[in-house]
């Protein structure tokens, strides 16, 4: 029950966005929390399966070309360190296991920060003004899908599902 509870709350945050101009924390730890979305590896439990999505990369430059290697299209996280849904969606979305077990076989999964350099490029190339903000790419890098604002695994995984039948 404190799933929902948690989903709801991520839901109406959300609502009320978390938009660009508020102040981002300082460096040192804008740098720590990247390291600690993108450099852990996954999750796994006692059978050795993954237990959330796991994203290694944060490039977009090096998601792009993995994709066209892969054939695969890309799922970008956009997020910030200050976004209290993104922090939420961080904690109990991503680590779903039905969910990560899917992202991680069938997108090329980047969580990016758009307070980074790139990240801020990203946001103005694809328009991202709230966070969380969930981007479906083709291997070309054309958005198929978004997402704008906090969303639970299982919406999720519906939204990925239909990115991967088209």
């Amino acid at each position: 029950m404190n799933k929902v509870y948690v989903i709801l709350l991520c839901c109406l945050l959300s609502l009320v966005g978390c938009k660009r101009n508020m102040v981002p924390m300082p460096t040192e730890q804008v740098v720590k929390e990247r390291e600690i979305i993108t450099e852990e590896p996954p999750i796994t439990n006692d059978e050795g399966t993954s237990q959330g999505i796991y994203f290694p990369i944060t490039s977009l430059k090096e998601g792009l070309e993995l994709a066209k290697a892969t054939n695969k299209p890309i799922f970008i996280d956009c997020y910030t360190t200050w976004c209290g849904p993104c922090k939420i969606m961080k904690k109990y979305t991503f680590t779903d296991p039905s969910l990560g077990s899917f992202m991680n076989q069938n997108f090329i999964c980047i969580a990016m920060d758009m307070e980074d350099d790139e990240g801020v490029l990203t946001a103005k190339r694809y328009g991202v003004q709230a966070y969380p903000t969930l981007l479906f790419l083709d291997k070309y890098g054309r958005v198929v899908n978004h997402q704008v604002g906090g969303i639970g695994a299982e919406d999720l995984l519906k939204k990925a599902r239909q990115v991967v039948r088209n």
